[in-house]
């Protein structure tokens, strides 16, 4: 992945040119059709993913939860526990995706403070609107 992608993703905004370059260089570029399953629930987590392009509906016992578009991200709750998907994920619209294995997440989480305190208020943020539910 090109590091110019990323710099406009919440993720990675306003992070150092060297950090966002770092971050980039783990993330493999992926793209899926309309329909396609992203993530299956259940399923053992072994992948990280942001969307770049397109739009993807969360589902959870098949009822729709949200969606997701350009910039949003999914897989961390998973992957970070080393446990299971919790949710589906199924591409919309045509779209493009970066990704990377669960040991790339969890080493660039170790390396870049920044980047693994915005990932984990999103946990924190998941896990609250859940136990609304």
């Amino acid at each position: 992945m090109h590091a110019d992608d990323m710099k406009s993703l919440p993720l990675f905004e306003g992070l150092p040119d060297d950090v966002v370059a770092s971050c980039a260089a783990r993330f493999q570029e992926t793209e899926a059709l309309a329909g396609s399953s992203l993530t299956q629930e259940g399923d053992f987590a072994y992948k990280f993913f942001v969307i770049l392009e397109g739009e993807a509906e969360v589902q959870r016992d098949f009822e729709r939860l949200g969606t997701m578009g350009p910039g949003d991200f999914f897989g961390e709750m998973g992957v970070a526990e080393h446990g299971r998907r919790n949710a589906r994920v199924v591409a919309t619209t045509r779209c493009r995706l970066a990704s990377m294995l669960g040991w790339e997440f969890e080493e660039m989480l170790k390396e870049h403070a920044a980047v693994a305190e915005r990932v984990q208020a999103k946990i924190d943020e998941r896990e609250a609107r859940s136990t609304d539910d």
